[in-house]
């Protein structure tokens, strides 16, 4: 097996159980020490943002710039030459060409990083990749779940919204089969996958008194030919205070963001819910991806 062929992450079902363990050792070394030596001094790393992101490609750059490494950023189309048609697949090469250590890509479903990774010569990281996956978040969320209920297995995550279109709920429906937690959908029809053997609940109370874990989704409305009413959605399925008297005292409130406030999620709840842990989340995101390019990178 090649260097890149074992350190690229595409997706979950070809990750390791034994390597997500030793990247979730990694990350409990990394939140005592950010700054552990590691053999990035001097490199650069690609990171490709074809589609808009925060907290991803943040992560990603404070993870670089706490290991040694210069990223090579490219934020969307403008002021590259994808403005004068080139290929995304050309400009992946091209960057490639110029020998970073790993390459870090986020786009729409029509790049096929499968493909693209059989042709490089460096590690391909999915930042998030249309529909199919956001493996890093799966991590960086089953990590966050880890750190406040002490294991993963076993543990009940609720996903509600527009699981349809979510990368991040694909992402968890690989990973839980890895480290045996359960995941349930909940939400209004047009938003849960049109086949699914996944535990669906149509009511968010049975939902929350299901969960360990209930994590909401941005409402993807731009994806959607039929409308849904964003008033009818936080009534039904936002996590209000009322709402939010099913879940157990005890479990944990999740979102891998961006929110709309007012809609999946209240202000109040964002910021008084001692059961809401979603800036945790974020921080956590920087050491799982650091974790990550430290395996890249060759280790500790």
């Amino acid at each position: 097996m090649s260097s890149r062929t074992q350190h690229s992450i595409l997706d979950l079902v070809s990750l390791e159980k034994e390597k997500i363990g030793r990247l979730f050792s990694t990350a409990d070394q990394l939140a005592l020490n950010p700054f552990l030596p590691s053999k990035g001094f001097g490199k650069t790393g690609a990171l490709l943002f074809f589609e808009a992101s925060t907290r991803t490609r943040m992560s990603f750059e404070t993870a670089c710039a706490h290991l040694g490494v210069y990223p090579m950023l490219l934020d969307g189309k403008s002021g590259s030459s994808l403005e004068k048609g080139e290929t995304l697949e050309d400009t992946v090469l091209n960057v490639a060409a110029m020998k970073p250590a790993f390459v870090v890509i986020r786009s729409g479903d029509d790049l096929d990083f499968k493909a693209l990774a059989a042709k490089l010569e460096i590690p391909l990281i999915n930042a998030g990749w249309g529909k199919k996956g956001h493996p890093t978040q799966a991590l960086l969320d089953t990590y966050t779940i880890r750190k406040h209920l002490g294991k993963i297995e076993g543990q009940k995550v609720l996903i509600v919204g527009d699981a349809r279109h979510s990368r991040v709920a694909a992402s968890h429906l690989e990973l839980a089969k890895k480290l045996n937690y359960e995941v349930a959908f909940c939400g209004p029809e047009n938003f849960l996958p049109e086949a699914s053997e996944i535990k669906v609940f149509h009511s968010l109370a049975d939902g929350l008194q299901w969960a360990t874990v209930a994590m909401a989704l941005r409402v993807q409305l731009e994806r959607h030919q039929v409308k849904y009413s964003l008033e009818d959605y936080r009534k039904n399925f936002g996590f209000t205070f009322e709402n939010l008297k099913a879940l157990s005292a005890d479990a944990l409130i999740m979102h891998p963001g961006p929110i709309n406030q007012g809609t999946e999620m209240d202000t109040d709840v964002l910021q008084k819910d001692s059961r809401c842990q979603i800036l945790d989340q974020v921080s956590n995101g920087v050491l799982i991806r650091q974790a990550i390019l430290l395996e890249v990178l060759g280790g500790l």
